[in-house]
Order: C-alpha cells, then structure tokens, then sequence
C-alpha cells in the first residue's frame, strides 16, 4: 500500500467535494478517483463512493481512516519527541485550561520547567470545558486540564487522568450582609449575585435548586452563573468590590483571606469540591513534555493539597469554641427557663 494513496484517503473526509479535495491535493479529479480506485484494489474493498460528485466514505473506508489517522498521529509524534530528545526541537506545549486549574498549580509546574529547559515553549488558552473540548478535539489544543465532569460525557472520545480534588467555599467581601450570621441556606447564600466561571453539572444540580433564575443548559446540565468570568482575578476583584459572592478552593483565596479583604461565607456540604484532571483524544498519546509537565503538575500539587488541609484544619479549630460557646448558652436559657441559676450546667 502506498503512502500516498493512504494520506490521499485520509485528508477526502472533511472534504466531502471531489472536485475541492482534488484541488486542494493538486490533482485533477479523474486522477484522484484513480488514485482512490488503485488503493481499493489493494485493499480488496470498496473504500469511497465517489456518486454524483460526492466523496462519501463506506465502513471499510472509515475503518482505514480510523487506522491511517491513528498511525499518521503516532508517527508524527514519535518523530517529534525523538527531535525533542536530540535537542533538534525545542520542547513545545499548547494546552487549555479552566479557571479553578490556572489559579492552583500551572504556574509554579511551568515555573520549574521552564528552569530546568530555558527552551521550553508554551501556549495556555483559558477558557470553559465546551471550549476546551472542542480546541482538543479538533487539534487544536494538545490538552486541556479542566474539572473531569464534562470530559466524562466523552467517554470513546477523551481519555481522562484524574489530577487532584479540593473542597470548595463559598466567599465574599469584609463587611458583606453574610458575614453577620454564623451559619446559612444555599436560598439565603444565592439571593447575591454569584461570580464565577461556567458551573459543572455535579454542583449545579444543587445551586439550581436554590436559584429559580438560573440558566442551565439542556445539553449538559451546567450552570451559567449570574457574573460568569474565566478570569479568576476578574471574579475575585467583582467579589471585593461589591456584594457578589465567589466560590473557590481555599488555597486560591488565601491570600485575600490573610489580608481581610475576603472572609468565608459559613456554608457547607458534601458536594461542595471540585475534581479536576487532564484530558485528551484517545487515539493520540501525549508529547514527551506533555508527559513531563504532568509529572510535574502532580508533585507541584501534593505540595497544594499538605498546604490546604492545614488550612482547612485551623478553620475547623476556630469555629469549635464558637459552637461550644453558642451551646453553653442554649444551655443557660434553658436552665433560666426550669428555675436553674443560669451560670450552673446541668449534669
């Protein structure tokens, strides 16, 4: 079987025009139906149906497709990671990324590979999952790391490698009307505007119920929030500068929480966390410094999620005594109430 005919094959399948994909081949039609007659005759089946000028192509010819993209692809990427190895390409990455995953560990990752190779070339593009998919899919992304929730609904499609999980709080300005009570309702939270990127079906599910406003979309079941920004320093800064609320893991705020410039809304439930990992076509593995940057990714976030848990940690520390306290007194009035002195503690 020749090269040729099989990438003539292979590039006929977006083209679907016989006179357009011959052009763009630079050949004549006539030349290019014998080119596609000669490759059936070697593969012993009938591969297009090439009726009324349409190039259409039959299941033994989308079972060569199949195969002849997945060997091209393969090959291409052996000869790049074996130029990268030689030192006769520089390292290149072009991947996408989603709000929470560019706020936690991309940068310190990058950070250190680009240490340790200075020739290190990368393209980062923020966007939502729909966004992402559809840039990886078509190409045009190597990548995307992203919460893993929309990639499960392609499951032929993306292959999926889970990266790390964080809980995620609800958190708004010093000063916010929410920060006077100590504990509330998702109905009593969601009256306030919320700012934040698309939200995955897993906590939508939950959000919507408390938000008879909200956008959800048929298809995948996600929400679109009232303020939704891919930029996480735009969300923060909308947070802080008004009576919107943020939602994000701890250590993405951890700065601001220090400062004061933001305190965490009291509210939590099991569903409150974020699952996020790396996920790409199936039929194509991933680069040698993809594979590195990975790596690299998960040392960085062990690193993030020792951080966390202490954080976490000293929060649940903090809120003890205030329910201790809170109790003592529901114990007091109660003593008041059957003739008790209300400073002595039943036993």
């Amino acid at each position: 079987m020749k090269t040729p005919g099989l990438l003539d094959i292979v590039k006929l399948l977006p083209a679907r025009d016989l006179t357009r994909a011959a052009k763009a081949l630079g050949l004549t039609p006539d030349t290019l139906i014998k080119r596609v007659s000669s490759l059936e005759s070697v593969v012993g089946a009938k591969l297009m149906d090439s009726a009324a000028k349409a190039l259409k192509p039959g299941e033994a010819g989308r079972i060569v497709i199949d195969h002849a993209s997945r060997i091209f692809s393969q090959a291409r990427d052996f000869t790049r990671d074996l130029e990268e190895l030689a030192g006769l390409q520089a390292p290149e990455i072009a991947f996408g990324t989603d709000m929470f995953a560019a706020e936690l560990p991309l940068g310190i990752a990058l950070g250190r590979m680009a240490t340790a190779n200075s020739r290190l070339r990368v393209r980062a593009v923020l966007g939502d999952f729909e966004e992402l998919v559809k840039a990886v899919l078509a190409g045009r992304l190597e990548f995307a790391i992203a919460d893993t929730t929309g990639a499960e609904r392609h499951p032929t499609r993306l292959a999926i490698e889970p990266v790390a999980e964080h809980r995620v709080f609800f958190f708004a300005r010093q000063g916010h009307p929410l920060t006077a009570a100590q504990d509330h309702s998702l109905d009593t939270l969601l009256v306030f505007p919320l700012a934040a990127s698309r939200i995955p079906h897993r906590i939508a599910m939950h959000i919507g119920k408390a938000m008879p406003s909200a956008k959800i979309e048929r298809e995948t079941g996600d929400l679109t929030p009232s303020l939704m920004l891919d930029s996480f320093a735009a969300a923060k800064a909308a947070v802080i500068s008004g009576d919107a609320i943020g939602l994000a893991p701890l250590t993405a705020i951890e700065t601001e929480l220090r400062s004061g410039k933001v305190v965490l809304v009291p509210f939590d439930a099991p569903w409150m966390h974020m699952s996020y990992g790396l996920f790409y076509p199936r039929k194509r593995s991933l680069s040698r410094a993809a594979q590195l940057f990975v790596t690299q990714l998960r040392q960085v976030e062990t690193d993030i999620q020792a951080r966390e848990h202490r954080a976490v940690s000293r929060l649940n520390l903090r809120r003890r005594p205030r329910r201790k306290g809170a109790a003592a007194r529901a114990n007091a009035k109660r003593g008041a109430s059957k003739g008790r002195p209300a400073g002595k503690r039943s036993r």
